[in-house]
Parts: structure tokens; sequence; C-alpha cells
């Protein structure tokens, strides 16, 4: 046990929290008259700590309620901390009275107040209690005066609950008015009252009578009954007596199903009592089987339709009134003022049905089974529209309900196809609670998983405007983040970043530059990087002053992500000018950085997370020895490391990739061929293409490098005479002929007959014998007459077949399954006058009686 009475220092004139706790422990009577030192050992036997929680408003508003989590921790015989206890508690600080012709301005006084009195509220909470102070204060100020004491004949209670068995003090205490309030008084003190002390007295033995009161004609008369109800209902140990009611609950059902329209009260009672009992997954059977979820949807659904038809009718008077302008009389425009105070009032009427609905609904939830049929009746509509609500707390609590149902597509799907809902959440993003900013950019974030939702987002909200606001909030910078990654994730989406939000380019990369973490931030980095990719993007990132501090960073501390992001930005044709003058002045030369990235390359070549960036960045400038002194980099050790790369089995596929790439825009060079003539290049491009058969980005990569080295006269002959790179192709060629003709494939088919056409070429220009010509045209003869090619092969192996043929031969001609004499065919006359065949037309002929074959 605790002692509940206030501790030292609060008496007289010191005030505490309801329900203070001391943190000294209570000592037992058998106790207290024992020795000192029996006393003070069991003193140390525990150890109380409490770790402040969420402060909100109270239900009723005349409270702020303060949770809060004691941890105590039983001590062993030798002082070591043994079993530690966690209870969750709360307290309440009245602050009805010194709310009370209380100014904007007086709201921090106050809230300064509250902390230094309140032991339960840290310093640093104060913000926090500012802004649920202006929240009451907005509410005070629209709403009519809450009373200062209970009604009469209520009992009044010390204590706003009891947490874990451990009752309240009756010590309550109210914060002093601030100078200068209009109130007149510096101090106000009061005994408070739990908000279910607002609601009738009520007895556990008198249940049947408060059913019986359900029945009655009157509606007053029910609603007093549901109250009392709801009274007993605020008692835990109540519920059990009244899930087990035999009628109780269906009773309660019917009437809210039938009556709901017609009490306010009415539904607000019974809807309490549901979500009192839905707080206990105990009770959800009981629940479910009285069909109170559905109740409640149709409450949802009635008042929805309400507020509708309420608005279109003040709107048409409205209209009605401006249509009229000076012709419009007093008695009308005070009858419209009348009409709009009444449309308010039953707004603050139903946001507190609808709040009490909605979290009855997301208790009940929690069981897929009725989340699904919760789905299926419009929940998420009806979440959408309570969006447009004033009431904070029920935008919030649907913003909540939103994100959970979002994880699942289904839910997904019916929001991404509601442009009004995705506006309404852009606008909550930038609301001023932090709280509802938050959750409402986290309900975007599940959305934007979906083009369509990406998509509109882009082109149809403001959301990026309010994503650069976020980014500079602690609380909501990573979630921002995030979300933008994923909205540059699409390309053809990217240029609506440029064009729409410059400065969410340069506030990704400030973050970036400002990272004190190493590697950086990933999130921002992750943006970046994305950003890069684009080139209007890029060249926005180019144009920000911290992008050579970025890109020197990278280079110099061999960061992945900066190097990434630069090796995207030298990718675009347009943006390079612009980035070598940037880096022209990081390093004081014009290609130091280069430079700087080979010496990279050659320090972490154990490395492939920073090789394959680093080799990237140069694989991606795609420059001649006019920009890119591609010999001098080649002295400061470019061509040893490509020499190793490019080995079998020395590095990974994604390093030997940049490496083939980085080698075929050599091999365009005309100033770099004689010295890639002297290297092992050009004999190690074919040992990889028999090697790397089954990755096709590298064996088109590598049928490039090996074209433009035969394009060259330098390395043409050592590819044809000294490698055998054509015969590697032809047998590629007949491996992938049967396959499924994909994008892959025609890519590399493609490709490859380009190659084989050079190939031709360049021995059909040489005088001596060609090696693979013959090779190739009768490749393609067979290619083009594969089906009669197959045929003339299984008829020479058929044993049906051979007498047939033996037959033939018996005649004394040849075989007319094959060529016999073609002696003479190039002097004969083919229809055209000089028209012969002979020279280079060798294999169009040949393919041109294929063709008459076929």
């Amino acid at each position: 046990s605790l002692c509940t009475s206030s501790g030292p220092g609060l008496g007289g004139g010191g005030v505490a929290c309801a329900g203070a706790v001391c943190h000294r422990p209570w000592t037992p009577p058998w106790i207290a008259g024992s020795r000192p030192w029996v006393c003070a050992a069991w003193r140390m036997s525990i150890k109380k700590r409490i770790k402040p929680g969420k402060i909100e408003a109270s239900p009723d508003g005349g409270a702020l309620v303060v949770h809060f989590t004691t941890e105590i921790t039983h001590l062993n015989e030798d002082g070591s901390p043994g079993h530690v206890e966690k209870v969750p508690e709360s307290r309440e600080v009245p602050v009805a009275k010194a709310m009370r012709g209380l100014r904007a301005e007086e709201i921090p006084a106050l809230a300064q107040q509250v902390v230094d009195r309140c032991r339960y509220i840290p310093a640093t909470k104060q913000k926090q209690v500012e802004h649920v102070l202006a929240k009451l204060h907005r509410s005070h100020s629209a709403s009519p005066s809450r009373p200062e004491n209970p009604p009469e004949g209520r009992e009044r209670r010390g204590a706003s609950c009891h947490a874990a068995g451990h009752s309240g003090g009756s010590e309550r205490w109210a914060p002093a008015q601030p100078a200068g309030s209009t109130n007149g008084s510096s101090a106000v003190t009061a005994a408070g009252w739990r908000p279910a002390d607002l609601l009738p007295r009520a007895s556990v033995d008198r249940i049947e009578d408060y059913e019986e009161a359900l029945y009655e004609d009157e509606m007053e008369t029910k609603a007093v009954g549901a109250q009392k109800l709801l009274r007993l209902c605020t008692e835990v140990n109540n519920l059990e007596d009244i899930s087990e009611h035999p009628t109780l609950l269906g009773v309660l059902s019917r009437e809210l199903r039938e009556n709901a329209k017609r009490s306010h009260e009415l539904a607000v009672a019974i809807t309490g009592i549901f979500l009192c009992l839905a707080h206990f997954t105990f009770f959800h059977p009981a629940l479910t089987r009285h069909q109170c979820s559905d109740v409640t949807m149709r409450i949802v659904d009635y008042e929805s339709k309400r507020r509708t038809v309420l608005h279109k009718e003040l709107k048409l008077h409205q209209g009605q009134l401006a249509a009229r302008g000076s012709a419009a009389t007093d008695e009308e425009r005070h009858k419209l003022v009348r009409e709009e105070k009444r449309y308010r009032s039953i707004l603050e009427q139903q946001d507190r049905l609808l709040l009490l609905c909605l979290l009855l609904l997301r208790d009940m939830a929690e069981d897929t089974g009725v989340e699904k049929r919760l789905v299926s009746q419009r929940l998420c509509s009806f979440l959408v529209q309570m969006l447009t609500r004033n009431s904070e707390d029920l935008v919030l609590h649907a913003l909540g309900f939103l994100h959970k149902l979002t994880l699942f597509e289904q839910n997904k799907d019916q929001l991404v196809q509601s442009s009004d809902a995705l506006s309404r959440l852009v606008d909550l993003a930038g609301h001023q609670n932090p709280e509802l900013s938050a959750l409402a950019l986290r309900v975007c974030y599940n959305l934007s998983f979906d083009a369509r939702g990406r998509c509109t987002f882009l082109t149809r909200t403001g959301l990026l405007g309010k994503l650069v606001q976020a980014c500079q909030q602690a609380s909501t910078r990573r979630t921002a983040f995030k979300l933008l990654y994923i909205l540059s994730a699409d390309a053809h989406l990217r240029n609506n970043i440029a064009n729409q939000s410059p400065a969410c380019i340069s506030l990704a990369l400030q973050v970036v530059v400002k990272s004190r973490e190493s590697p950086v931030e990933a999130d921002a980095a992750a943006l970046c990087i994305n950003l890069a990719a684009d080139e209007a993007c890029a060249s926005e990132l180019v144009r920000s002053d911290g992008f050579a501090k970025a890109a020197a960073r990278g280079i110099q501390s061999a960061d992945p992500l900066l190097l990434k992001v630069l090796r995207h930005v030298a990718s675009h044709r347009n943006v390079r000018r612009r980035l070598f003058s940037m880096m022209r002045g990081s390093f004081n030369s014009d290609h130091g950085w280069l430079t700087e990235i080979v010496r990279l390359a050659a320090s972490y070549s154990e490395n492939p997370t920073v090789l394959v960036e680093a080799m990237g960045i140069l694989a991606a400038l795609e420059c001649t020895s006019a920009e890119v002194p591609w010999v001098n980099l080649c002295d400061s050790g470019l061509l040893e490391l490509l020499h190793r790369f490019l080995m079998i089995g020395f590095s990974e596929d994604d390093v030997l990739l940049e490496c083939v790439i980085l080698a075929g825009t050599l091999a365009m060079d005309p100033d770099f061929s004689p010295l890639m003539a002297t290297s092992k290049i050009p004999r190690l491009l074919p040992e990889l293409l028999a090697e790397k058969q089954d990755d096709g980005e590298i064996i088109v990569q590598l049928l490039f490098a090996i074209r433009c080295l035969l394009l060259r006269p330098e390395t043409c002959d050592i590819v044809l005479q000294d490698t055998e790179a054509p015969g590697h192709v032809l047998d590629m060629l007949r491996d992938v002929a049967g396959q499924v003709p994909e994008a892959r494939m025609q890519a590399i088919q493609a490709e490859a007959d380009e190659l084989l056409d050079v190939v031709v070429a360049v021995e059909g220009q040489q005088l001596g014998e060609s090696r693979w010509t013959d090779q190739i045209r009768h490749f393609r003869f067979e290619q083009h007459n594969l089906e009669w090619c197959q045929r003339l092969r299984s008829s020479k192996d058929s044993p049906v077949e051979a007498p047939k043929a033996a037959l033939h031969e018996t005649r004394g001609g040849p075989s007319a399954l094959g060529w016999a004499d073609v002696g003479g065919l190039a002097e004969r006359c083919w229809g055209g006058a000089g028209a012969t065949l002979g020279g280079g037309g060798g294999g169009g002929g040949g393919g041109g009686g294929g063709g008459g074959l076929e």
C-alpha cells in the first residue's frame, strides 16, 4: 500500500494534484512502533518512479487529465532491483473556474501555474498544456459555461479514477487565475468531481428498475434510465453484471435503433454504455451478439445524412437572402442568424455523439471479421466525411481509424479513388495541431503506396508545400521525408516536383549537407537519389549551393548514398557542364575530382558497395577525351582497375557491369584507341561473353563494347583474330533461338545482329581469307529457313524416308533434298540485264534461294 495523502510542503497554502501519491511509502502500524532501523529497512524495500504521459482534456471540458505510469521496483535483500510493477494512472486538474473570463494571451501564464503546482507534469510538457488549454478555451468560448459545482444530490469523489486498486486522495486543486484576469481573484480553489458524477446516482441493485425505465413512453424517462446505467458502467466492477444480464443489452440495442433519432441524450447514454463495454475484449462477443456495432453504424449513417440535409437547407437560405440583397428585411436576417446558430449547435451535438460511436467502432474493429463487415457498410466513406468536422478530437480519432484501415488494400482503394478525400487529408497535414497533422501525414504515407494516390497527390493537391513545412518540424520530419521518397519513386512524376516545389529539392540537399551522421541521414539521401535520376530535378540539385559540398563529402568519406547521387547527376548530358563547373571549384582543378574517384575505387576494391558507385560515376560520363581526360585517368590507375575487375570471377556482377559500360565508353574514344589496343581489355571482354550468358544486361553491354572495338582499326584485328568473340555470339544466338521472345531476348538479338553485320562488313573489306563470314551466313540461312532445315535433318535420319532417297539415287540424279551442282550460277541471268550473283551478294543469294524453298 502507498500513502495517498499529500507529501511534505503541500500543506497549508500549498496545492497538489487530485489524488496525488506520496513518494514516501506508508509505514504499517505493526512496524511504526518498532526500532528505527527496522522502519528504515522496510522503507528501502521498494523504489518508486513516476513516468509522465499524455495530457488531454476531460470529456466534460472542465479539467486536464494527466496520464502517467507508476513504476514500483521491489528491492532485494542486498539492495539490488528486483521485480518491477508498472501501473498506468491518471489524475485530473480542474480548470473550469480558471478558464472563466480567461483571455487567450493569459493561457501561457495559466499553463505555467499548472506545471508548477502539479508534480506529474514536467516542465518539458508546458507547450502541450498550453495546447490543451487553448482548445478548452475555444470550446468554452463557443459553448455555454459549465456548472461550477455538481448538482445537489450527486455524490462527490476526491479522485477522478481508480488505478490498480489505489484510491485517489481527497485533496484537489485548481490553478490560480493569472495576473490581470477579469475574474478579479488571484487564486481559485474548489472541490472537484469525476465526469461520472454529472450523471444521476445509481445502484447496481436497481438494474431492473433502470431497465424498466427504458420501456416507458416518455423520452426523458428513457434517457434518465440509460444515464443511470451509464453511471454504473463507469465502475469496472459492474460491467460483468451488466453484460451477463439476460435482456438488458438487447433492450439497449433496440432502443438505440428505434429512438436514437428522437432523443439525443438517450443515444449518447446508450452509446456510452456500449463504449464502456467495448474497451474490454472480453465483452465483445456479447456486444456482437446483440448487433451493437451494426446499430452504431446506423447512427453514423443517419447523422451524416442529417448534416448533409441541414447544410443544404442553410446554404439555400443564405443564397435566398443574398439574392434579395438590400431588399431583405431585418427579420429575415435575424432568422438566418438563428438558423446558423441552430446549425452550429446541432453540429456540436453530432460531434459528441459521433465521437462516442467512432471510439466504439474502433474498439469493436479489433476483430477482423467485424472490421470487414463495417467496411462493407461504407465505414471509410463516413470517416472521410468526419474529416470535415470542426471538432479536433473527432477528426483526430477519424484519422486514427483511417490509418488502421489503410493498411488493407481494399480500404486503400476506396480512398485513392476519391480526390476530395485526398485533398482533405492534405489540408489536415498542414493543421496547427501537431498531433493531428502528424497523423494525417501517416495516412497519406499509407495511401502513397498506390500509383493513383501518388499521381493525385502530386497533380491535384498542394501536398508538396505541406511536406516542406513538415520536414522542418522534428516531430514530422521522418514521415515527411519517407512520403517524399515514395512520391518521387515514379519517374514520370518527378518532373512535377521540380516544377511545383524546387524548395523541396533544396531542403533535402540541405538536410544531407547538415547531417552529422556517417553515412548521412538515409531518408533525405534516398530522396536526393530519386530526384537526381530526373534531369529537371538534377538540374535544380546542381544549382543549389550545397551540392558541391555534398559531392565532396561523398568522395572524401566514401559515402555510398552521396556517391549514388553524384552518379545519377553525371548521367544527364545537359547537366554535365554545370556539374564540371561546380566540381572544379571544390577541388581547385578541372578534373581533380575524377582522379579522386579513381583513387577511391582503388582504395575500396574490397568494398563492392562503394566500388560500384565509384565505377558507376565514371561509366556515366559518356564523354570523349575532349571533356574527360581518360588518358590521364589511366595514368592514375584506371586501366589497371579495369584489368583486375574484368577478369572472370574477380568482381561482383554489379561492379562488372559498370566496368563493361566504362570499357564501351573508352572504346568509342578515338584518342584512347592506341592505349586500348595495348591493354588486355579486348581479350577479356569476349571471355566474359562466354561466361555471363545468364545475365542479359551484362551481355547487351558486352556486345556493344565489342562492336565499338570492331569499329576501331587499332582493336579490330585483335578481336577478330585473337579472340572467339563472333563464335561466342553465334553460340549464344543458337541458345536463345527457341526461347520466348521477351524484351530482354529481343535486345540481345538486336545487339548481336548489329555486331555480326559489323564483322561481315569488316571482313568484306579485308583482302585475306575471311574467318567468320561463312559461318555467319550459314547461321543466318539456317535461322531464316529453320523449318526446312529441321525437316531436312529429320528426313535423313528417318528409316521411313530412306527407301525414297535410295530410289531417287538409283535414277542417276542428285538428291533433291540438298544442293548438288551450283557451278556456273553466277554467270546465269536471273531476270535483269547484267543481274548476276557474286561478291558480297552471295549471302543475299543464299537467302533468296532459301526464300524460294520456303
